[in-house]
């Protein structure tokens, strides 16, 4: 006989050039210093960006751990004199309501003007999931211990944990402050966000 068994866990595939941080507070700076290091052997291009790297990594790991998240993948990479970055982050979060009306508790925002904040609500497909709820658009995102916020190019993606009294969501979020490249990052994400699944 076959037991259907709820999932525990999932699965999240980065680029391999983007840094997947260890989120822990204790261990986090000494494993980013370690990745940095090894990305610059690999890359010794990168060497007049490793202080931009290591503020924006552990910048992206305090954040991502402020924020609840379980995962966060980086993307850091250095032209001349500018550090491009984004992050994807994984959060489990409790479920507003009913799991799988999740969408009814999101607003879109109409957009009023270049690098002014909007958001689309919309319903996509994930390979290995099936129809969720997602939205798109530019947002303020508010920095850890009430530091201000910054306005980034954001990406959510909110798949319910299938199974009886799985109330839970994984939210799945991508982000960057490259605003001029706001519709490329939006389609860099749902790239990454199409190999979720769960274990």
């Amino acid at each position: 006989m076959m037991v259907a068994v709820a999932p525990t866990g999932f699965a999240l595939s980065v680029p391999p050039s983007w840094y997947e941080l260890d989120l822990h507070p204790q261990t986090r700076n000494a494993s980013i210093t370690a990745l940095i290091q090894d990305r610059l052997t690999e890359v010794p291009e990168l060497e007049p960006h490793r202080a931009a790297l290591t503020h924006a990594l552990r910048g992206a790991a305090r954040t991502a751990h402020a924020h609840g998240a379980v995962f966060c993948g980086v993307l850091a990479e250095g032209f001349d004199a500018t550090l491009l970055t984004a992050t994807m982050t994984v959060s489990v979060v409790a479920a507003p309501g009913e799991v799988t009306a999740v969408g009814r508790h999101l607003r879109p925002i109409a957009e009023r003007g270049a690098g002014k904040p909007w958001r689309v609500v919309e319903e996509v497909e994930l390979p290995h999931i099936g129809a969720v709820t997602r939205t798109r658009g530019v947002e303020d995102v508010p920095l850890p211990d009430g530091a201000g916020w910054v306005r980034t190019a954001l990406l959510q993606t909110f798949v319910p944990f299938p199974g009886a009294g799985q109330a839970r969501v994984a939210l799945i979020t991508g982000t960057s402050p490259a605003l001029p490249l706001a519709a490329e990052m939006h389609d860099l994400f749902d790239a990454v966000t199409t190999t979720f699944r769960f274990l």
